[in-house]
């Protein structure tokens, strides 16, 4: 999972939360677009990461760029500066992401095929691998003309590696050992 122990464990705190209220997609776009904000901004990581700002201070400026988002975003933001963990914003953004996907039945499905697949060709995939996993898939689609044929996908820690690059490998694995 993505985020680091740490991050992992402040973003479940935040679904706890955000499940409360009853707004997990809503609270994890919200932090998304705080973490973006932080990575991309110079100025405002050197705030946060100054340590002769008092945090009253740094948590009045995240309080300012936090303002138009919900309660639970904001209160959060403001604890995140309080605990100097605003500085992993990223990292529990990333692991909201996930735990949020799972909790919601959620799954995203990274496709590697040889040639670009038609609009029909991915919505059948995306089906298929929603029955075959139970889960609301979304499909992220990349081409590498290296596999020569077939598909890899991954799911979450699933890999499922039809490509007949991996055929031929084992294949000749398999002659190798003489069997």
């Amino acid at each position: 999972m993505k985020g680091g122990p740490i991050g992992k464990r402040y973003a479940k705190a935040l679904l706890n939360l955000a499940t409360e209220s009853k707004s997990i997609e809503a609270v994890g776009e919200e932090v998304e677009e705080i973490a973006k904000h932080y990575e991309e901004n110079a100025s405002l990581k050197n705030v946060i990461l100054e340590p002769k700002l008092s945090k009253k201070r740094k948590i009045g400026i995240i309080n300012e760029i936090t303002k138009g988002y919900s309660e639970v975003v904001n209160r959060y933001c403001r604890y995140l500066v309080h605990k100097d963990r605003f500085k992993i914003i990223a990292d529990i953004s990333s692991a909201y992401t996930a735990l949020s996907s799972a909790k919601l039945g959620k799954a995203t499905a990274n496709v590697v095929v040889a040639y670009s697949l038609t609009q029909a060709e991915q919505k059948k995939l995306q089906k298929q691998l929603s029955e075959y996993t139970g889960k609301a898939v979304t499909l992220s689609v990349d081409v590498d003309k290296s596999i020569l044929g077939g598909a890899i996908t991954s799911i979450d820690s699933l890999v499922l590696d039809g490509s007949i690059k991996n055929r031929l490998n084992l294949i000749r694995e398999t002659i190798s050992k003489g069997k």
